[in-house]
């Protein structure tokens, strides 16, 4: 089964030519022997510099897990797709292999797990990465999850069971943004300074992913409209399990971008080796 190219044209460039040029101007030329990554999921004007610097920085890996957001609450808590991804650079594979394994094993351990297609059709988070991956990666496969109504606990019993499957051949990415402030995301705890209030949040609950706090990253992600929170409580928890040093790439929002703050995201691409 091929999961065909649902956001060309929207988040990205839809002809091949556009999003191979488009693609190569963003990606970094500073590959290092990086683990896991969060990177933003915005359209390409907004977000992909950032998504560009970060994922041409992972080492080559046989697989990646890209843990996405699941915007449309549609399918389980844990829903993992099993078809191939398609973008106007080609098919993306999907580890068969590896995707049984871990639902078996989530099963195992009482997640609500199973397959939903229906689910990765309606998102964009893991398939806005792939054009970087296809760019930037020799040969790889990809486990596609997304995530929804995670408890911190099951966020951290999840980074343990995903710390038994990282090596140096597999990857994980966390595909997230950060505050979506604005009337168009009801949140407007205030209306002055927006700038700085965006930041300062963000700011915090990035010192506290640095510093791999997973339980102050899931509250401070759970206060604010962090979209990606489960994923970025379960690479904190996960980066303390395997012992890797974070580091910030780069934080912004789309209103450094467009210069309008009434209605932006926070963007921030960060690294664990």
């Amino acid at each position: 089964m091929i999961r065909k190219a649902m956001f060309a044209g929207s988040f990205y460039p839809a002809s091949k030519e556009d999003l191979d040029d488009e693609v190569l101007m963003y990606l970094s030329n500073k590959k290092e022997n990086i683990k896991l990554a969060i990177s933003p999921h915005a359209g390409y004007a907004f977000s992909g510099k950032l998504a560009g610097d970060v994922l041409a920085r992972l080492a080559d890996k046989k697989d990646f897990i890209i843990l996405g957001v699941n915007h449309s609450s549609l399918g389980s808590k844990i829903s993992i797709s099993q078809q191939d991804f398609e973008t106007p650079l080609g098919v993306v594979k999907t580890n068969l292999a590896l995707s049984n394994k871990l639902l078996k094993e989530l099963k195992k351990q009482g997640f609500e797990a199973d397959t939903s297609e229906q689910a990765h059709n309606k998102e964009h988070s893991i398939e806005v990465q792939l054009p970087f991956l296809q760019k930037s990666q020799k040969k790889f496969e990809i486990l596609p999850v997304l995530l929804k109504d995670l408890s911190y606990e099951e966020c951290k019993k999840l980074a343990a069971i995903l710390a038994d499957f990282i090596d140096d051949n597999l990857g994980l990415i966390i595909s997230s943004d950060l505050t979506h402030y604005g009337s168009a995301y009801g949140f407007l705890p205030f209306k002055t300074d927006i700038k700085k209030h965006i930041y300062d949040i963000d700011n915090e609950i990035i010192i506290n992913i640095l510093n791999k706090n997973s339980k102050k990253v899931y509250e401070l992600s759970s206060k604010s409209t962090v979209c990606g929170l489960y994923g970025i409580t379960i690479i904190s928890e996960l980066a303390k399990i395997k012992n890797l040093k974070a580091k910030l790439v780069e934080y912004y929002t789309s209103g450094d971008i467009t210069g309008d703050f009434s209605n932006c995201v926070g963007y921030a691409g960060i690294i664990f080796s």
